[in-house]
């Protein structure tokens, strides 16, 4: 009689993959990177896009000089992404880079990025409460009916939060609806963002 009633296995259907790929020597590429970007916005007034408060880029830095190292690491990374979920044998191409720079207060509208497979963000300048990183979840019929919770998990949680930290790589599918934060810091909050394409 005490044998077990049933054996269980639980399988994760379509998991949603957020990569970080954490740079060891990130200190003079973020000067550089910083010198740059502050070049840029004081020669460009910006655009809005998702930003609140924030300026934003034109979509082009990976064509300037300044931003080659960055986009060669961030092809390698994409193509390390593409062959870990399967896509290692699609042609994937970088379609656009920008910069954003976040003041006091400032943030970023919760957003995707049509048309595009992958997208992801670099941290140059990431203070202390600066601004988290917020994905949500993708499917839209999880909210028509579901208890309260007070203990979140993996399968309870509408949004995940994600630091902000120098250095910091991330990449997720761009379908992925994402915002940040406001930035409570008296810093300027600067990071660069991207989409792939195939």
């Amino acid at each position: 009689m005490n044998e077990p009633q049933w054996t269980k296995n639980v399988h994760h259907l379509f998991p949603t993959a957020l990569f970080a790929f954490q740079l060891q020597d990130y200190a003079t590429l973020n000067r550089s990177l910083l010198d740059a970007i502050y070049q840029l916005k004081a020669l460009d007034p910006g655009y809005a896009a998702s930003n609140v408060l924030g300026w934003h880029s034109k979509s082009h830095l990976f064509e300037l000089e300044e931003f080659q190292y960055l986009k060669q690491l961030t092809d390698t990374a994409v193509l390390e992404v593409a062959k870990a979920i399967g896509y290692g044998e699609i042609p994937i191409k970088a379609a656009n880079c920008w910069a954003n720079v976040n003041p006091k207060y400032a943030s970023n509208k919760i957003h995707d990025h049509a048309n595009c497979l992958f997208s992801g963000v670099y941290y140059v300048k990431a203070p202390k409460d600066s601004g988290n990183l917020m994905f949500y979840d993708p499917r839209s019929a999880k909210t028509f009916y579901k208890p309260l919770v007070t203990n979140f998990t993996a399968y309870t949680a509408d949004a995940v939060a994600h630091a902000a930290e120098e250095g910091l790589l991330l990449i997720f599918p761009s379908w992925l609806k994402h915002g940040v934060e406001p930035n409570l810091s008296d810093e300027e909050r600067v990071s660069i963002s991207f989409n792939y394409v195939f």
